[in-house]
C-alpha cells in the first residue's frame, strides 16, 4: 500500500513538472486548460478524484516520510476537500473560477512555481 502511495506521489511530481512546462511553453493552451477547471460535472469529478488520490497517497505514505504528522495532516486536508468538492460541485466551480481569475495574470510565475514544487516534492521523496 505504501509503495502504491509513493508511486502516486511520483506521478504528482510528473504532473506538476508537465503543468509548469505547458504553462511556459504553451500559455494559451494552459490558460484554456486552467479556465476549464471544475466547469463541468465530469471535470469536477475527475479533478476531485485526482485530489482524493493525492490526499490518500500523502496520508498512506506519511509513516515512511519525514515529518509524518504534517504529511498525514496535509493528506487528510486534501482528502476532505476532495470529498467536499465531490459533494458540492457548485462550490468547487465557484472556487476554481475565482482562483483561476486571480492566477491567470501571473501565468509565467505559476509555471515556474509548478516546476519548483515538482522538484521540491521529488527531493522530499528521495
Amino acid at each position: 500500500m505504501i509503495l502504491a502511495a509513493l508511486i502516486i506521489l511520483w506521478i504528482m511530481c510528473l504532473y506538476l513538472l508537465g503543468l509548469g512546462a505547458a504553462i511556459l511553453l504553451a500559455p494559451d493552451q494552459a490558460r484554456r486548460f486552467l479556465s476549464a477547471f471544475a466547469q463541468t460535472p465530469t471535470a469536477n469529478l475527475v479533478e476531485s478524484a485526482i485530489r482524493l488520490s493525492a490526499g490518500l497517497a500523502f496520508a498512506v505514505a506519511a509513516p515512511v516520510l519525514d515529518h509524518p504528522p504534517v504529511v498525514r495532516g496535509f493528506g487528510i486536508f486534501l482528502t476532505l476537500t476532495a470529498l467536499l468538492f465531490i459533494a458540492a460541485p457548485g462550490l468547487h466551480r465557484r472556487f476554481a473560477s475565482r482562483s483561476v481569475t486571480v492566477v491567470l495574470p501571473f501565468l509565467p510565475l505559476l509555471g515556474v512555481a509548478s516546476i519548483v514544487l515538482a522538484m521540491l516534492l521529488a527531493a522530499y521523496l528521495i
